[in-house]
C-alpha cells in the first residue's frame, strides 16, 4: 500500500510541472500581434488623420490588413436585382482591391498597391473636395430648388438610367485642419445619384462639382495600369 501512495504522490507532483511546461511551450509558439497605425498631423489647410495599417507580428510582418479605410461602389438602378456591382476597397497598408462584375467587359478581381505618400494624398483629396464634410441635406435642398426653378421656366429634364456613387471612409481619427476638433472612430458615407450629370448641369454647385472630382479619381484608380488580375 505504501508503494502505491508514493506513486500517487509522484504523479501529483508531475501535474504542475507538466502544466508549467505546456504554458512555456505555448508562450514560445504563440505569435503575438499588434495593430500598426499611421498618423498624419493636420495642417492649417490640410486634414490630419490616423488609420490602422493592419496587424503585425513581433517581427513586423503583416498578419492581417484589417478592414478597408476607403470603399467605393457603383449601384446601377437597372441592374438592382443583380447582387454584383463594380467595387473598390483601399486598405491601410496601401493594398487596393477592385472587382468588376461578370456582366462587364473587364470582369474579374484585380489588385495593386499604393505607396504611403499616394494613400495619404488620396485621403487628403477626399477631405479637400468636401467628401468627408459633405452636408447631404443642404446640397439636396439646393439642387431641388434649382430644379423647381427650371420647371417653372418650362425646362424638363430626366435621366432614365440612374447610377448611384457610394463612398465609405473609415478612419481611427479625423481632423479637418489644425483648428478643428478631432473626431474619433470617424465614418462618413457619401452617396449621390448621377453625380457626374449633376456636376455638369449645376457648375456653380461647388459641393457637387468638388465631390465629383473625388468620384472620378476613384473611378480612375479602378482603371490604373498597375492593377493585376487575381486568379
Amino acid at each position: 500500500m505504501s508503494g502505491v501512495g508514493v506513486t500517487n504522490r509522484t504523479s501529483l507532483l508531475r501535474q504542475p510541472l507538466l502544466a508549467l511546461l505546456l504554458a512555456i511551450l505555448l508562450a514560445l509558439f504563440t505569435v503575438s500581434t499588434v495593430q500598426a497605425q499611421k498618423r498624419v498631423p493636420a495642417g492649417n489647410n490640410t486634414a490630419g488623420f490616423s488609420f490602422a495599417t493592419g496587424s503585425v507580428d513581433a517581427a513586423g510582418r503583416l498578419v492581417s490588413p484589417g478592414e478597408p479605410i476607403i470603399s467605393y461602389r457603383l449601384d446601377i438602378a437597372m441592374l438592382a436585382n443583380i447582387d454584383d456591382r463594380p467595387t473598390m476597397d483601399v486598405y491601410g497598408d496601401g493594398r487596393v482591391e477592385v472587382h468588376y462584375p461578370m456582366y462587364m467587359k473587364r470582369a474579374g478581381d484585380f489588385q495593386m498597391r499604393l505607396d504611403e505618400e499616394e494613400l495619404v494624398e488620396l485621403i487628403r483629396s477626399l477631405s479637400a473636395n468636401g467628401v468627408l464634410e459633405f452636408d447631404d441635406r443642404k446640397v439636396k435642398k439646393s439642387i431641388r430648388d434649382k430644379k423647381k426653378q427650371s420647371r417653372a421656366k418650362g425646362r424638363l429634364h430626366a435621366i432614365s438610367d440612374a447610377a448611384v456613387s457610394v463612398i465609405d471612409v473609415r478612419l481611427d481619427e479625423y481632423q479637418k485642419n489644425s483648428s478643428a476638433s478631432p473626431v474619433k472612430k470617424f465614418h462618413k458615407q457619401f452617396k449621390w445619384t448621377n453625380i457626374e450629370h449633376d456636376a455638369r448641369r449645376y457648375p456653380k454647385e461647388r459641393d457637387i462639382v468638388d465631390a465629383n472630382q473625388s468620384v472620378q479619381r476613384l473611378r480612375s484608380l479602378m482603371k490604373d495600369l498597375r492593377l493585376e488580375k487575381r486568379s
